[in-house]
């Protein structure tokens, strides 16, 4: 689920998470790009809700930004990006850009969610 949260900015939410997207989006902006494989995400696009008339104009270019879940065996998740997953699946791409939030980064964007370290 993406939405607006109270002060303006967007967020994911994903069961019980809830992340950042506009704060993710501006840590994301200083790391490294990595290249992602979408096949083994495109499961989980129908657990997403996407909003369809965005998915053929959403940016290609613009990397997926991924967290770990350490309450899910340190799984990896994609917290921004889920639109331009679901046009890669749909153009059949094999290759995006993606950046992982380190677990620093990961606590500062997550709202709530999990057991933040004391």
């Amino acid at each position: 689920m993406r939405g607006d949260d109270d002060g303006g900015g967007e967020f994911f939410q994903f069961l019980a998470f809830r992340w950042n997207v506009t704060k993710a989006q501006q840590i994301a902006r200083t790391l490294p790009i990595r290249r992602l494989d979408p096949e083994p995400w495109f499961g989980l696009l129908g657990a997403i809700q996407l909003n369809e008339s965005h998915v053929p104009y959403s940016d290609l270019e613009r990397p997926q930004i991924l967290v770990r879940i350490r309450e899910a065996d340190g799984a990896a998740l994609i917290v921004d990006g889920w639109h331009p997953l679901a046009r890669a699946q749909r153009e059949g791409l094999k290759d995006l850009p993606a950046v992982l939030l380190d677990e620093n980064q990961k606590l500062e964007v997550r709202i709530f969610g999990g057991v933040k370290p004391l």
